[in-house]
């Protein structure tokens, strides 16, 4: 009875003994190859480098026995490789093959590589790179950008922008010329998760979206996930931008700077010392300048912005590094003139430290506590020296958070990658909005006075396996679990993603991915100024909710050429606008006056790029429709946004005429977004003033009719865009000279339609007349760069 007792405990004891014998056996022929991938120039670290090992004697590269991909640090590490003799190989988006035969011995192996940069010119363009040796799921839907490539664009005003070339991607909307937000795939700006070092920027746009804060020549890495992104990311809905700033050279001081017609930039770096680097960059808009400099009165308010990006790192030892970064930007307009004043402010402030550490050849970690703020700020006042009265409107939103996060990555196995993590965020935002009228000049508004004030926390675990089930078939299995004290909500979200390779040039890929974003943006559209509101869930309030899947196929033709084909479909729940009624009110919560609705977007993007040669570029293609239903907004019944375009067309075409001259052109084409067209108006007597002034004349206010929300289109959208450019050296340094030449063909694109009266010689009156209101003409432009 014993025995049979203890026979099955006896069993597991000899398959346990045996695997530890056969592991310890295995472990003195195979061991693990780590190491950190690095700019040669700079010492920046690489993500998503892929090391790759073949035979010594496989010249040709055509039979990978190993391979891997940097992770977003720049460390790699291949498990269980067998002692004996490689030929290894590194391959990174802008930057010259890496070969080197190495001799792998017992004992792990730590193997660092330094990789030289690419000549951009002749280079090519890679959009979505060659990454033979990474896990293929993470290239689902993902956009990588080098950044060496934005100045060879064509740019408005001459300034190079990320979030302007982002929108020459398929499956990103571009709702108008003056606004930079990425809409992706159906979702609002807002929907998207914009990190920079792994800090959330809340507005990530200047001039009230003509600019994006991101200055390029602080930002070394850019990626754009625009689907069902993996588990490690949350808190919104729709995608993913994650940009990575410089590091900082370790060799020499160095820097780069440029001058354009609206704006001027620097960037210095270089080494503190031999374990340490910094980078600080800077960047001013001068609107305010120029304005100054024109003769005569000028009623226009002053407008400038600025940014400042710096970062420092301290190399602790070989396996552990620190760092410390931070961003501060803000837009500034004041005027003041003839008793009206106004002063608005807003910007973002963002700090990080982060804590690097190899913890051994199989693991990483990574741990960084954060601190982000948004604010909007504005005050106008117009005083009646007559009637002795002042108006004033105030409003103030805002948004902070505090981050404390961990992560840990683990390569136990050649067909693994594991993820974890945990991060608490601890939200305050505030809001106010106030519209009052007094005759005391020595009246001031009290800073409480309609407040309102919010915050939450928020805890999140999250887990990823990177699993390469078959030679064919590569999954992502993953989810996230959160918990938001307001309204006590615990929710989770499944990840997966799939690539099945059909062949070594094509293949099938799908995700699907379920999101919660419990801090949401509620928007007035009533009014111009920028007042939206960053709001956290309630009790009443719940966290918006997203499902979306995809399925495509991939592939290449040749070395040169790229394509892909991608369906998506996506659900949204418990999307939230201000209603029609709602008021300036501060005694009415700002919860109390929003609407609940839901939203549906469906869309196929197809991809084609040439990589290499003279003559790169890309051209993509997008058929979608998105659709919004609030019970309360426009008598329940869907209505498409505005930013809603059937079809859309990106032709993007880089050419080398020379050594030292490129072109770079951009074509945009758009069927027309939705838009609510004013179809009549009517006169009533102002009830605030129901007397009669005479015998002919009423105070009286004119209102306008609609038609049903975004029902009409206004014209298609296109634009030819050209950039030329030209290297040369002045003073022993490296100049590029770009002319712009904005709207080449000078399409008249509507932005919006508008009620104005027109007089009628005939019958001398004046009549509501419908006009069009377009932006920019054909517009060219100068820009001057350099490095030293």
């Amino acid at each position: 009875m014993s025995f049979r007792l203890f026979a099955p405990l006896r069993l597991g004891l000899f398959f346990l003994l045996t695997f530890s014998v056969s592991s310890l056996l295995r472990a003195q022929t195979t061991v693990t190859l780590s190491g950190v991938i690095t700019d040669k120039e700079s010492g920046d670290e690489i993500p998503g480098a892929t090391v790759l090992l073949y035979t010594p004697s496989d010249d040709s590269l055509k039979a990978t026995v190993r391979g891997a991909a940097a992770n977003a640090y720049g460390f790699y590490s291949i498990p269980s490789v067998s002692v004996g003799t490689y030929l290894l190989v590194v391959r990174a988006i802008g930057y010259q093959e890496y070969r080197q035969k190495i001799e792998v011995k017992n004992g792990s192996l730590r193997y660092d590589v330094a990789v030289t940069p690419a000549d951009v010119e002749g280079e090519g363009v890679t959009v979505i790179g060659d990454r033979s040796g990474e896990p293929e799921t993470r290239n689902i839907g993902r956009v990588e950008l080098p950044v060496e490539y934005l100045q060879r664009l064509p740019m408005l005003g001459g300034e190079s922008d990320i979030l302007r070339t982002l929108q020459l991607m398929p499956g990103v909307q571009q709702i108008s010329e003056i606004s930079s937000g990425l809409y992706v795939r159906g979702g609002s700006p807002d929907q998207n998760l914009t990190l920079l070092d792994e800090v959330v920027i809340y507005n990530p746009s200047h001039l009230a979206g003509f600019l994006s804060t991101f200055n390029s020549d602080a930002i070394k890495d850019i990626s754009l996930t625009k689907g069902a992104f993996p588990a490690k990311y949350g808190g919104r809905l729709s995608s993913v931008l994650d940009l990575k700033m410089r590091e900082g050279t370790k060799e020499d001081f160095s820097g780069a700077g440029g001058i354009s017609l609206i704006s001027s930039r620097l960037t210095v770096e270089g080494p503190i010392s031999d374990k340490s680097t910094f980078m600080l960059s800077g960047r001013r808009f001068y609107l305010d300048i120029l304005k100054n400099l024109i003769p005569g009165e000028n009623d226009a308010p002053d407008y400038y912005f600025y940014d400042l990006n710096g970062k420092v790192n301290y190399q602790l030892s070989d396996k552990d590094k620190l760092y410390l970064s931070g961003y501060h930007g803000r837009d500034v307009v004041t005027f003041n003139g003839d008793g009206e004043e106004v002063d608005v402010n807003w910007g973002n402030s963002t700090a990080n430290l982060r804590w690097g550490r190899i913890i051994s050849p199989s693991a990483f970690s990574n741990v960084s506590l954060s601190w982000t703020k948004y604010g909007f700020d504005a005050a106008i006042s117009d005083r009646d020296p007559q009637l002795k009265i002042t108006d004033e409107f105030v409003t103030s939103t805002g948004i902070r958070d505090l981050r404390l996060k961990g992560n840990l990555q683990l390569f136990p196995h050649a067909d693994h990658i594991i993820e974890t993590g945990v991060e608490g965020t601890r939200h305050d935002s505030r809001v106010r909005a106030l519209a009052l009228s007094y005759s005391d000049t020595t009246f001031s508004i009290p800073d409480s006075l309609g407040l309102q004030n919010a915050n939450a926390y928020e805890i999140s675990i999250y887990g990823q396996d990177e699993w390469k089930a078959t030679d064919r078939l590569s999954l992502n299995l993953g989810g996230r679990v959160t918990w938001f004290e307001k309204g006590h909500y615990l929710y989770a979200e499944p990840r997966i993603s799939a690539v099945y390779r059909l062949s070594d040039r094509l293949s099938l890929t799908g995700a699907y991915a379920e999101a919660r974003q419990p801090v949401h943006l509620v928007i007035r559209n009533g009014i111009s100024l920028p007042t939206d509101t960053w709001f956290p869930a309630t009790e009443t309030i719940k966290p918006g909710k997203s499902r979306q899947g995809s399925l495509g196929i991939m592939g290449t033709l040749g070395e040169e050429w790229e394509w892909s084909l991608e369906g998506y479909y996506k659900n949204l729940e418990n999307l939230y606008e201000y209603s029609d009624t709602a008021t300036f009110n501060p005694l009415v919560q700002v919860e109390d006056q929003l609407v609940e609705g839901t939203g549906e977007a469906w869309g196929v993007e197809l991809f084609v790029q040439k990589k290499v040669g003279d003559f790169t570029g890309w051209i993509g293609y997008t058929l979608a429709e998105t659709s919004r239903t609030f019970a309360d907004l426009n008598e329940g019944k869907s209505f498409h946004p505005r930013y809603d375009r059937r079809h859309d067309v990106k032709v993007v075409l880089l050419y080398q005429l020379g050594e030292s001259w490129d072109l770079g052109a951009t074509w945009v084409y758009g069927t027309g977004q939705a838009y609510t067209v004013p179809t009549g108006q009517y006169v009533q007597v102002d009830p605030d003033y129901p007397y009669q002034v005479d015998d002919d004349y009423y105070v009286y206010s004119t209102d306008y009719r609609y038609t049903a929300r975004n029902e009409f289109r206004i014209p298609a959208y296109h634009r030819l865009d050209l950039n030329f450019g030209h290297t040369f050296t002045w003073f022993e340094l490296p100049w590029r000279l770009s002319l712009n030449i904005y709207n080449v063909y000078n399409r008249r694109n509507v932005f919006s339609w508008y009620i104005t009266q027109d007089y009628d010689e005939v019958t001398d009156e004046y009549r509501p007349v419908v006009k069009q209101l377009t932006l920019f003409p054909i517009i060219p432009t100068v820009g001057l760069s350099f490095e030293f």
